[in-house]
């Protein structure tokens, strides 16, 4: 497909772009949202290890529950990212990496978008992607796995358009990414379903080459796929998370509801209108991608960013040419443009380079403490002792991150595909208030404190324990002591 040629720069899409991708960058760094999360903290205590030990952990070294079990860091690159990047600059230092991801999701994306449709347009396309995000903008690997998800499809998009499969090296990217997080495996599989489509649309004559050309790309990502610590466990492994029972004691995990005014069904009653008002074609295979993509979401409303993700970057061209009132499609690809037109553009760059140098600036300058959360009461941690942080602990799901980011061995954290189902489960009645669970469990491990949230019912079965008293209490996190415990007396 030939493009048509400007004789000068777009400056409209340039700006747009530069704008869009700011706007996530200096929302992250700023509102610093991203730190509720205590995964966080296992990840770059993770990504620590390994820098330590030069190698990926094959067995759990954090708990006391399940320490020495198969456990592989799966996500060992994005990992060391988030750890060389608290090196470098502490929290800040991470809020910066993460903000940086987001910009860069939002400039690939962006460029995508100008390419079908107007400037307005493209701004409200991404208030769309803000609002299906939201709910994950996490320090957490997933955030650096989004821009290598729109660039690997817009790459597999702009390779149909030219009638021809990817370029080999594209490859590379899959082996990034399948170190960086288990997505990868969205990414095989949009290949194979972008070679189906250049197959079933090419003439007669000429499928052995797309066979060919398409078989051969897609061998060269399964071998990258495999060159990960897991090998063909990595392949496996989202099969087996998706087969896990625990997964429904986990909020994330849940799936879709519907009845009020979620995210999901805002983005999908508007997103309807839009494809309802004015004919939109939609070829079959990208049709059956994002129906897929609505299949697992309803499954498990992580998968939200995925499905969002994938909805503007297909629908792109569709709308825009359902929406274009007779403007020629496709416009100019907006980075060969900055390429070309750098001098034209130079002042605009330079703006744009003083705009994210000045905000990243401002984030390093800037005292930034990490704020009780949910799964972060950093307020409670300070109060533990020092003679307890060794002692066994009977904490909350999500503070096992923080738990292990403090080097203090939790009883379980975030990886719950490695605790299994039975363990969870009972995890999950103990929380719950089981009592006879509970003691079974103490006996056990002869907990020597516990930290849990304020609503926990396992709060009120330990204010009236034998043996048992608070240490410490605030709205975010209550810390228990057992008498058998060397800590001081409560403070008062």
């Amino acid at each position: 497909m030939t493009e048509p040629n400007n004789a000068g720069p777009d400056l409209s899409s340039a700006v747009t772009m530069i704008a869009v991708s700011f706007a996530a960058f200096a929302f992250v760094i700023v509102m610093s949202v991203a730190f509720g999360d205590g995964d966080t903290g296992w990840h770059i205590a993770t990504g620590a290890w390994i820098v330590e030990h030069g190698t990926v952990p094959r067995t759990d070294p954090f708990s006391f529950t399940a320490r020495g079990h198969p456990w592989v860091a799966h996500e060992w690159l994005s990992e060391v990212a988030m750890y060389a990047a608290w090196c470098w600059a502490g929290w800040k230092g991470v809020i910066l990496l993460f903000g940086t991801a987001m910009a860069a999701l939002y400039a690939i994306v962006t460029a995508h978008l100008l390419r079908w449709q107007r400037p307005g347009a493209v701004v409200l396309t991404m208030i769309y992607l803000s609002i299906g995000l939201a709910q994950s903008v996490f320090a957490r690997p997933h955030l650096i796995a989004l821009p290598i998800l729109a660039a690997w499809l817009i790459a597999l998009i702009r390779a149909r358009e030219r009638d021809r499969a990817p370029p080999l090296a594209l490859a590379l990217l899959m082996l990034v990414w399948a170190n960086a997080h288990g997505s990868f495996i969205f990414g095989l599989a949009l290949a194979g379903a972008f070679g189906l489509e250049a197959l079933v649309t090419a003439p007669a004559a000429s499928r052995w080459k797309v066979v060919r050309d398409w078989g051969l790309f897609g061998i060269l990502c399964l071998i990258a796929a495999l060159l990960t610590p897991g090998g063909i466990g990595g392949l496996l492994y989202p099969i087996y998370v998706n087969n896990l029972t625990l997964l429904t004691y986990i909020a994330e995990w849940q799936p879709a509801r519907f009845g009020g005014a979620t995210a999901l069904e805002i983005l999908l009653l508007s997103g309807l209108f839009f494809l309802f008002f004015r004919p939109v074609r939609i070829p079959v295979v990208r049709l059956l991608i994002l129906l897929v993509a609505l299949h697992i979401t309803f499954d498990h409303i992580r998968n939200q960013m995925v499905l969002v993700t994938l909805a503007v970057i297909l629908l792109a061209e569709p709308l825009g040419r359902a929406w274009s009132d007779g403007i020629d499609r496709p416009r100019p690809a907006i980075l060969p443009q900055l390429r070309t037109h750098w001098r034209e553009l130079s002042p605009l760059l330079a703006v744009a380079a003083l705009l994210f140098v000045g905000a990243a600036t401002y984030r390093l300058a800037t005292p930034f403490d990490r704020e009780d959360s949910y799964g972060v009461p950093v307020t409670a941690m300070r109060h533990i002792p020092p003679a307890l942080r060794g002692q066994p602990v009977f904490n909350e799901y999500s503070f096992g991150g923080l738990l292990v980011f403090e080097g203090i061995a939790p009883f379980i954290d975030g990886r719950s595909d490695m605790y299994g189902d039975d363990f969870t489960a009972n995890y999950v009645k103990i929380e719950h208030g089981d009592v006879p669970t509970w003691r079974k469990a103490e006996e056990r491990w002869r907990f020597g404190w516990t930290i849990l949230p304020p609503n926990n019912p396992l709060v009120a079965v330990l204010d009236k324990e034998p043996g048992w008293r608070r240490l410490y209490a605030d709205k975010w996190a209550v810390i228990h002591v057992s008498d058998r415990a060397a800590a001081p007396q409560k403070r008062p």
